[in-house]
C-alpha cells in the first residue's frame, strides 16, 4: 500500500505540472506515431515479397532476412531508440523549464531536444546494444537465460533511470553520466523506485478502466460497433499511455533536480522527498 501511495501522490504532482502544458502530450504521440511510421516502412519496404507468408504465420522474419536486411534492421533498431530519446529529452526540457518559471510549448520542447541531439546520439547506440545482449541471453538461455536477462534488465533499467537528466542538464559523456546516474541512485534514492512502480501500477489500472467501455460498446455484436470499441479500447490505452510517460519524464527530473540541488523544484514543494525517498542506511553486519 506504501507504494500505492506514493504513485498516488506523483501522479498528482506530476499531473498538476503536466496539466499546465497539455499540449506536451503530443510529444509522446509524435514519438509513437514516427516510430510506428518507420517500423511500417522498414517492413513492407524489406519483406514485401514474403508480407502475405509472413502476416499468415507461415514464415517468418528471421527466415526470411538476408545479412543485408540485418544491417538494416539494426540501423532502424538505432533510429527507434533515437526516436524515443530525443522526444524523451525533448519532455524533460519542457518539464524543467515549466519548474524554472518558464512556460514551455511543443516547439520549444523541440528546440531544446535539438540543442542535445548530436550528445543523445551515442547513448541511442549503447541502448541499443545492451539491450540487444539482453534478449539475446534470454532467447538462447532458455529459462536459467530468461532470469538472468531479467535480472540484468532491471539492473541497467536502476543504473540509467536518471542518465538521462544528467547527459542534458550537466553536458558531460556518456560514461561520466552513466557513473554520476548510477551514484546519485546507490547513495540517495535507493527507495525512489517505490515511486516508479507505484506509477506504473497506477496507469495499468486506469487503462484497464477502458475494457468494459469497449465490452458494452461491443455488446450488441455488429460489426460497426465491434470496430467502435476495438478503436475505443485503443485510443484510451495511447493516452493513458502518452500521459503517463510525460508524467514520469516530470518526475524524474523533479527527481534529479532535488538530488542534485537539494530543494524540491516549482510544483513539487507539497512532496517530502526527504520522508518519501529517504536515504539508504548502511547495514552492518555485526
Amino acid at each position: 500500500m506504501g507504494r500505492i501511495r506514493k504513485g498516488l501522490e506523483l501522479t498528482r504532482v506530476s499531473w498538476d505540472v503536466l496539466r499546465q502544458d497539455r499540449s506536451l502530450l503530443l510529444l509522446p504521440l509524435l514519438s509513437g506515431l514516427l516510430a510506428l511510421a518507420v517500423l511500417a516502412l522498414t517492413f513492407f519496404g524489406l519483406f514485401w515479397d514474403e508480407a502475405h507468408a509472413l502476416i499468415d504465420g507461415s514464415a517468418s522474419i528471421r527466415d526470411a532476412m538476408s545479412p543485408l536486411d540485418w544491417v538494416v534492421f539494426a540501423i532502424v533498431s538505432y533510429v527507434l531508440s533515437y526516436l524515443a530519446i530525443f522526444f524523451n529529452v525533448a519532455l524533460m526540457c519542457a518539464a524543467d523549464e515549466r519548474m524554472q518559471g518558464g512556460d514551455p510549448t511543443v516547439a520549444s520542447a523541440l528546440r531544446a531536444a535539438s540543442v542535445h541531439a548530436r550528445a543523445i546520439a551515442p547513448w541511442a547506440a549503447v541502448s541499443v546494444i545492451v539491450q540487444s545482449i539482453i534478449r539475446a541471453i534470454e532467447d538462447r538461455g532458455g529459462i536459467v537465460g530468461q532470469i538472468i536477462g531479467t535480472l540484468i534488465g532491471v539492473g541497467w533499467a536502476l543504473a540509467t533511470y536518471l542518465i538521462l537528466p544528467v547527459l542534458i542538464f550537466e553536458g558531460v559523456s556518456v560514461r561520466e553520466a552513466f557513473t554520476r546516474s548510477k551514484d546519485l541512485f546507490i547513495a540517495t534514492w535507493g527507495e525512489m523506485v517505490s515511486g516508479d512502480i507505484g506509477m506504473s501500477l497506477i496507469a495499468f489500472l486506469i487503462s484497464l478502466l477502458a475494457i468494459p467501455s469497449g465490452l458494452i460498446i461491443a455488446a450488441g455484436g455488429e460489426p460497426a460497433m465491434v470496430g467502435l470499441a476495438v478503436a475505443v479500447v485503443i485510443a484510451w490505452f495511447v493516452i493513458v499511455g502518452a500521459a503517463f510517460s510525460a508524467m514520469n519524464a516530470i518526475f524524474r527530473v523533479a527527481l534529479y533536480r532535488y538530488a542534485t540541488d537539494g530543494a524540491a523544484p516549482d510544483g513539487f514543494e507539497a512532496v517530502a522527498f526527504d520522508t518519501m525517498f529517504p536515504p539508504r542506511r548502511k547495514r552492518r553486519l555485526f
